[in-house]
């Protein structure tokens, strides 16, 4: 990778994000519901509880997007204050980068409901990436560092919009890292 996270634009993240979308869907395309399900211990997550988690964190951010392309999302108290955006971002870039030593435990609101996940989940991810992408590419027409939007985890969170794009391609790269070397142990199941 010839650029960091923190730094990149828009076109490198949707490219990114393209990359990453293929690289879930052939690590885990063909996984039978029981290796989407299998997790070593009781405390660690499965493959498919991470597409979960992934896309009910995602999903917060396609409403404020979409709010923001029709020009009716209204701007929160938070978002008024002009320090804070420049703390949060890159603060949990620098947090979910796969390799940090920094650890941030999901916020509750980003916990799937279940824990179990049906045999669809890998295609339903597939479909809400692409969502997110389309997103992305409409906002090349707009400033993304410029736009000030509140985390879908906490009203008093901000940053730019531009970072979180990033925030939402370093998530999928950290689950990516952490999805994969389940599949490199000798307990996971064949089939």
């Amino acid at each position: 990778m010839a650029y960091t996270i923190k730094s990149a634009d828009l076109p490198t993240l949707i490219a990114e994000l393209t990359r990453l979308q293929g690289e879930f869907e052939r690590r885990f395309g063909q996984l039978s519901v029981n290796q989407l399900n299998w997790k070593p211990n009781p405390e660690e997550w499965s493959i498919g509880y991470c597409l979960e988690h992934i896309m009910v964190a995602n999903q917060g951010y396609v409403e404020p997007v979409n709010q923001i392309l029709s020009a009716t999302k209204k701007t929160s108290i938070w978002e008024r204050v002009p320090i804070l955006p420049g703390i949060f971002g890159p603060m949990l870039i620098r947090t979910l980068e796969p390799g940090s030593k920094g650890f941030v435990p999901a916020p509750k609101v980003f916990l799937p409901s279940m824990s179990n996940v049906t045999g669809d989940v890998c295609e339903r991810f597939r479909r809400q990436t692409q969502e997110i992408i389309t997103l992305m590419e409409r906002c090349q027409r707009i400033d993304p560092s410029r736009i000030i939007i509140t985390s879908p985890a906490s009203a008093f969170i901000t940053y730019s919009l531009l970072d979180a794009f990033r925030i939402i391609v370093v998530h999928l790269q950290h689950h990516l890292h952490q999805t994969s070397a389940l599949l490199e142990l000798a307990a996971f199941p064949k089939e």
